[in-house]
């Protein structure tokens, strides 16, 4: 399978290592995968991966990049935070109309977030998480397990 992984800005610091994580399991599924990002996460990725270990063989195109099109993609999972992550996952969605999961984390949950995800047909998972990334980990294992 071909999962698109969107990462905005990296702001949190549970949002790297749990890219990573994310990563290294979808890897050991035997899945293809594609980042989006903006460049501060892209970097960042690249700086705590060094050695390639778990980015070997993954793809990465800056997030407005994706959006002009990316063949093949089957599923996508999407970490939000902030508005812009919103926005970056409702509009992958419309463009490559595939099922979609966003895991939308923070200090506190932004209702307003999930509920404008779930309006535009996305399965939203919640974790309230800045610093500890293991919140988002324990929603990673239960998207993984649907899909």
């Amino acid at each position: 399978m071909n999962i698109l992984v969107i990462v905005g800005c990296p702001e949190p610091p549970a949002l790297i290592p749990s890219v990573l994580y994310l990563i290294s399991q979808l890897k050991k599924r035997g899945d293809n995968v594609i980042i989006a990002g903006n460049h501060a996460a892209l970097k960042l990725l690249e700086i705590a991966d060094n050695d390639k270990y778990y980015l070997k063989g993954i793809g990465a195109v800056d997030i407005d990049e994706g959006l002009k099109g990316i063949e093949g993609i089957d599923k996508i999972i999407s970490f939000v935070h902030n508005d812009g992550g919103v926005s970056y996952t409702v509009t992958y969605k419309t463009k490559y109309n595939k099922d979609t999961h966003a895991i939308v984390f923070g200090k506190q949950i932004n209702k307003d977030y999930v509920e404008t995800l779930k309006n535009n047909n996305i399965e939203v998972y919640t974790a309230r998480a800045f610093h500890n990334p293991m919140p988002i980990v324990n929603r990673i294992k239960e998207i993984l397990m649907n899909i």
